[in-house]
C-alpha cells in the first residue's frame, strides 16, 4: 500500500513538474510577446529589444518614429543611418525599408537638397528602379504634383525599358484627371520599349483606362488586341474581366460567343465555360446560366463529331 501510495505521490510530483514547466514557458511567451508587442517608451526599451531583433526594420523604424515624436529629427536620421550599417547585407528588404522611411523623413523635415543626396544614395544601394518609383509614390502621397511629375519623368528617362514605369506614369496622370498627357505616354513608350514588352503594355493602358479613364477607350484599345491576336486566351481573359467590372452581361455574352468559336483546346474551352457560368450568376440570371450549359454541351459534341 505504502508502494503504491508513493508511487502516485511520484505521479502526481511528475504531473505538478510539467505543469509548472509549462506554465513558466508560457510565461516566458508572454513576456516575449509582450517586449514586442507594448508601446516602448524610452531609448532604452528600443536599445534593448533591438539588441534581440537586430535586423527588423520595423523596430528600427519605430524608434525613428519615436524620435520624431520628441521633434528629435537629427537623431532619427541617425537612428536610420545605425539601422543600415546594423541589418545584414542579406536582408535587402530590410534595408530598403529603412532607406524608404529615411526618404519620408526628409520628404516631411529636410530641404530639398537633403531629400535629393538621400535619394541618390538609396538608388545607389539598392535596386534603382524600385527607389525611384517609391520616391514618386512619396511625393506624389505628400500631394507635391509638380515634383511628382518630374520624378516619373526622370523615372522613364532612365528606365525606358520598363512597361512597369510608363504604365505607372500614366496611372497617376489618369489619377489625376490629365487624360490628354496619360494617353501621350503609350506611343512614347512603344518608341522605347521591346517589342515582346507592346502587347503587356497596350493592354496594361486598356486596363487603365477602363480603371480611371474612359471605359469605351479601353474597349476599343482590347478589340485592337484580340483582333490582331485571336488566340492570346490571357488577354481575352482580361478584356472579359474589365468588361464584367462594367456589369454590361450583353456585352460579355457576345464576348464568350466570338472567343468560343475559336479554335482550341477542350481544357482550355471548358476553363471559359466555367468563367462565363460564374459571371451569369453573379452579373447575369438563370436562364443566361442554363444557355451556358446548353451551349458547353453542344461545344463538346462539336468538339467530339470534329475529332
Amino acid at each position: 500500500m505504502a508502494d503504491a501510495s508513493s508511487s502516485e505521490d511520484e505521479g502526481e510530483d511528475g504531473q505538478s513538474g510539467k505543469k509548472k514547466k509549462k506554465k513558466r514557458k508560457q510565461i516566458e511567451q508572454d513576456l516575449t510577446a509582450e517586449m514586442h508587442t507594448k508601446t516602448r517608451e524610452s531609448n532604452a526599451d528600443f536599445e534593448r529589444v533591438l539588441l534581440g531583433s537586430p535586423n527588423s526594420s520595423y523596430l528600427w523604424i519605430q524608434y525613428m518614429s519615436f524620435q520624431l515624436q520628441l521633434s528629435e529629427v537629427e537623431k532619427a536620421r541617425e537612428i536610420a543611418r545605425r539601422a543600415l550599417k546594423t541589418i545584414s547585407f542579406r536582408e535587402e528588404q530590410e534595408k530598403l525599408n529603412v532607406w524608404i522611411a529615411l526618404l519620408n523623413l526628409e520628404n516631411v523635415y529636410g530641404t530639398e537638397e537633403s531629400l535629393e543626396t538621400t535619394f541618390k544614395d538609396a538608388a545607389k544601394h539598392n535596386d534603382s528602379k524600385t527607389v525611384h518609383l517609391r520616391m514618386a509614390s512619396i511625393l506624389d502621397e505628400s500631394e507635391k504634383f509638380e515634383k511628382t511629375e518630374e520624378q516619373y519623368k526622370r523615372t522613364c528617362k532612365k528606365f525606358g525599358y520598363s512597361s512597369k514605369v510608363w504604365t505607372l506614369f500614366s496611372e497617376y496622370y489618369l489619377k489625376r484627371g490629365q487624360l490628354e498627357e496619360a494617353r501621350k505616354l503609350l506611343p512614347r513608350s512603344l518608341q522605347s520599349l521591346e517589342k515582346r514588352k507592346h502587347l503587356k503594355t497596350i493592354s496594361k493602358f486598356a486596363q487603365l483606362e477602363y480603371k480611371f479613364g474612359d471605359p469605351e477607350r479601353g474597349k476599343t484599345i482590347f478589340e485592337g488586341i484580340v483582333d490582331s491576336h485571336s488566340k492570346r486566351w490571357d488577354l481575352w481573359s482580361i478584356y472579359i474581366d474589365m468588361q464584367a467590372g462594367q456589369g454590361d452581361i450583353a456585352n460579355i455574352r457576345n464576348l464568350f460567343d466570338r472567343l468560343l468559336a475559336l479554335k482550341m483546346t477542350s481544357h482550355k474551352a471548358k476553363s471559359f465555360f466555367k468563367k462565363w457560368l460564374e459571371l451569369e450568376r453573379r452579373i447575369g440570371d438563370e436562364e443566361g446560366a442554363a444557355n451556358v450549359k446548353t451551349k458547353a454541351i453542344e461545344w463538346t459534341q462539336r468538339a467530339a463529331n470534329s475529332s
